[in-house]
């Protein structure tokens, strides 16, 4: 009988270690949740701050940037914020200017050639097709480069030429605009043509582009696919119109960056080179 009231005294004493070191391990995961959410909302702030210092236009939600930071299977919260002020730097150094503050000829142009575009150096009439996406490095307004999608080839009778042109968001909201040789030598640009697209995909999401023309500019770094959006920065607009097909050209793996970055795009297994030079 001792020696059966000896075992369960050993068996009880066991449970109870066990219980306490599970409770103690539970409070201290629980407590570094607490920890981590407190970092994340204080680097969430630190972005809006930065953003908001620099005149970066930024609608950026507490859950958007808890819920791209899980997606980004980053382990360092510091390091995460980084990434969001390397994004936003390039405003400093590659901003889109407003077409109504005296910003280059290509931009805003509507429907109708507004002079003479250039054509002489490379061969971008007879490569660039419907659907490309135009990636500049040298292009951006608070996003690190630009897209934008060919809307197509047109003709200006003005000017007895042909002409690109392109969908695009930038600081004027979504706007038609050129693209012609000098546009490609002044914002380095290369031309992605996205694998797998039939001509009624490719149709699809220029379609859906051209729909949201008139729509305002704004970084939010969500993910929005719907028609009914209100608003758009660059790189969201194109992947949403070919996401709405089935197509997801947004990269994975290594070089995500959060929201839809344009060198998500250019870096995306999804699309491919077109040679024109």
């Amino acid at each position: 009988m001792k020696r059966v009231k000896r075992l369960l005294v050993i068996l009880l004493t066991g449970v109870l270690l066990f219980s306490m070191s599970t409770f103690a391990y539970a409070k201290s995961m629980n407590l570094e949740a607490v920890i981590a959410e407190e970092k994340l909302q204080k680097a969430y702030e630190n972005v809006n701050n930065y953003a908001y210092a620099n005149g970066v236009p930024l609608d950026l939600s507490l859950d958007t940037f808890i819920e791209e930071f899980k997606a980004s299977h980053a382990t360092d919260i510091t390091e995460y914020e980084n990434t969001y002020y390397r994004i936003l730097t390039a405003r400093q150094t590659a901003i889109l200017p407003n077409s109504s503050g005296g910003g280059k000829w290509y931009y805003n142009t509507g429907t109708a050639l507004p002079r003479s575009a250039n054509y002489s150096k490379y061969k971008l009439l007879d490569s660039v097709k419907k659907g490309d996406i135009i990636y500049e490095s040298k292009g951006g307004f608070g996003i690190t480069g630009h897209t934008a999608i060919v809307e197509g080839k047109y003709y200006s009778s003005t000017y007895q030429q042909y002409y690109i042109r392109v969908v695009e968001a930038i600081t004027d909201g979504v706007v038609r605009s050129v693209l012609d040789d000098t546009r490609v030598d002044e914002k380095d640009t290369v031309v992605l043509r996205v694998k797998g697209a039939t001509d009624t995909i490719i149709a699809n999401a220029v379609n859906f582009c051209v729909g949201q023309l008139g729509k305002g500019y704004m970084i939010d770094f969500q993910k929005n696919t719907s028609a009914s959006e209100p608003d758009w920065y660059c790189s969201e607009l194109n992947w949403a119109g070919y996401y709405n097909q089935g197509i997801d050209i947004e990269t994975t793996g290594l070089y995500n960056e959060p929201g839809i970055t344009p060198r998500d795009i250019n870096n995306s297994s999804k699309v491919s080179n077109v040679p024109f030079k």
